[in-house]
């Protein structure tokens, strides 16, 4: 079994069902086959079978007791337990809960199905990314918009205090000048003293 599973050559999936304590599968194999197709599959009841799987696939890809397993192609040991999904049988768990439980990890693993969730995953990951580099994009937008106002705002009192000090020192000027005009001319010309 565990030189089957390991095989490079093997290009249907494969299941196992451990027997609960009744003596029977967790699963009814009939029910089994109905969602599986033509994968190989095998009913492990004797627990050394299960400890001999264990040496072979390591604890991560074993088959537990009170349990169903799948195995994709390409399997080894250093595979991902989640593509190879277990489906645990619970206490008091009706066997059509399980079978449900069971046809979805089996549809949802499929190897052609796990390339399209991680494409989906990895172009989520990637608009997920754009997505936070066009917050922080806007953030420094949002940032320099505002230097921009409080600098155009500090900018419009400047103006207005030098306006203010113009028309202040115009208003002065021309006093200046005015006072200057209105005056009497002081003094005498050179050429009057001389007459």
């Amino acid at each position: 079994m565990g030189s089957h599973l390991l095989s490079c050559d093997r290009d249907q999936a494969a299941v196992a069902l451990t027997s609960v304590g009744t003596g029977q599968p967790v699963l009814a194999p009939d029910k089994v086959r109905a969602i599986v197709g033509n994968a190989r599959i095998y009913l492990v009841s004797a627990a050394d079978v299960l400890l001999d799987l264990e040496g072979v696939l390591g604890p991560n890809l074993a088959l537990p007791a009170g349990a169903a397993r799948i195995w994709w192609p390409e399997l080894t040991v250093a595979s991902n337990p989640l593509e190879h999904p277990v489906v645990l049988h619970l206490e008091d768990e009706p066997e059509a809960d399980m079978l449900v439980e069971f046809a979805r990890c089996f549809e949802l693993t499929r190897p052609v199905v796990r390339r399209e969730i991680k494409l989906i995953e990895d172009a989520r990951g990637l608009l997920e990314l754009e997505l936070e580099q066009a917050h922080e994009q806007q953030r420094r937008i949002d940032q320099l918009l505002q230097d921009t106002q409080v600098e155009r705002h500090e900018q419009a009192v400047r103006a207005e205090l030098a306006e203010s000090g113009l028309e202040t020192v115009t208003a002065e000027l021309n006093a200046l000048r005015s006072s200057i005009s209105s005056a009497p001319e002081r003094g005498t010309r050179r050429d009057d003293e001389r007459d």
